[in-house]
């Protein structure tokens, strides 16, 4: 099977701000066809804030395309701040964006950080889900933060060793806390450096095959905003309970789920997805020959084919078994 590759750029139709709080205020813009089919995409990180080629996996003659940057992210303000920021608000902040635009029920998709907030969200609010397109699974849970904090080693031994070198060897025992504590100290001396070695710890796993722009948008504003909101949330907001998402799960088992894993996925690793299938038996979960990032190969084909599904059938799932390039899990 050829792979697919990204529709068109396109410039939106509209974007606006969307005050939700007396301290946030959310960027959203709308591609594609106004009259079109909803959809809206969640970004990862979570702080990575939405990539400029986010609405190419959807056909623009087709859909609405709905992209924002979260609390603290990308061009949303104020830029990296943690007050009032935890996922639960993010879920409210999601459905107060469907009502602002006037949708009733939309697709949602997301990736990594952004199919735990698609998951939260649906869990929250089911009636305004038509269905979830998800990639990388992250669940929250306190044995994958430790997985991706102090795990990564036994596959990127050196990034590891230099992730780890850069706080002092007394405070090696918890490297969430010695991060957290540099990236919230208000010294750009003392919070961007940790910020560039917190992303790139990140980043370097990302990829089967990193692309020679892998960092290409790692600006000292955007490490700063993705790690410190990342170890905010993993530090003062963990979920409750640890598998909140898998205990409510019976709340969306209805809803057309299309999950897209890839089968060398460091960073979310494999088994997580196969724990959601385990629990969520009506989803289609499809292992691919890929790593981490929305842009490998057989993901992003993977996720141009579920929202072709969405446009021709209403659904994100397949009818019946696709072809070469996929390992159906049943």
């Amino acid at each position: 099977m050829p792979l697919k590759n990204f529709y068109p750029a396109s410039q939106p139709h509209h974007q606006g701000y969307l005050p939700v709080d007396k301290t946030h205020s959310l960027f959203y813009e709308e591609f594609g066809n106004p009259q079109g089919i909803p959809v809206v995409y969640l970004h990862g990180g979570p702080g990575a804030g939405s990539a400029p080629y986010v609405h190419r996996f959807f056909d623009p003659a087709a859909f609405r395309i709905i992209v924002f940057d979260q609390r603290g992210c990308g061009r949303s303000k104020p830029h990296g701040e943690t007050r009032d920021n935890s996922p639960d608000l993010l879920v409210q902040d999601l459905e107060a964006l469907k009502n602002h635009l006037g949708i009733e029920k939309w697709h949602v998709s997301g990736g990594s950080w952004g199919s735990t907030l698609a998951l939260l969200y649906a869990e929250e609010y089911p009636g305004s889900v038509s269905s979830l397109t998800l990639r990388g699974i992250w669940l929250e849970r306190q044995k994958e933060v430790d997985w991706f904090i102090n795990q990564l080693g036994q596959f990127f031994p050196d990034d590891q060793k230099e992730f780890a070198e850069h706080i002092p060897p007394a405070e090696r025992g918890n490297l969430l806390e010695a991060y957290y504590q540099r990236l919230i100290h208000p010294d750009p001396a003392v919070h961007l450096p940790a910020a560039h070695k917190w992303t790139r710890h990140e980043n370097g796993a990302c990829f089967l095959h990193p692309p020679a722009d892998a960092d290409k948008n790692e600006t000292d504003a955007n490490a700063l905003a993705c790690a410190r909101i990342e170890t905010h949330f993993f530090r003062n907001h963990p979920l409750q309970p640890d598998d909140r998402i898998l205990q409510n799960i019976g709340r969306i088992r209805h809803i057309p789920t299309m999950i897209v894993q890839g089968q060398y996925d460091v960073v979310c690793p494999p088994v997580t997805a196969l724990e959601l299938k385990k629990a969520f038996p009506e989803a289609c979960l499809r292992l691919v020959i890929a790593g981490h990032a929305a842009r490998e190969p057989e993901i992003l084909n993977a996720l141009i084919e579920s929202s072709d599904r969405i446009r021709d059938t209403g659904s994100p799932t397949p009818q019946s078994t696709p072809g070469t390039g996929y390992k159906p899990v049943f």
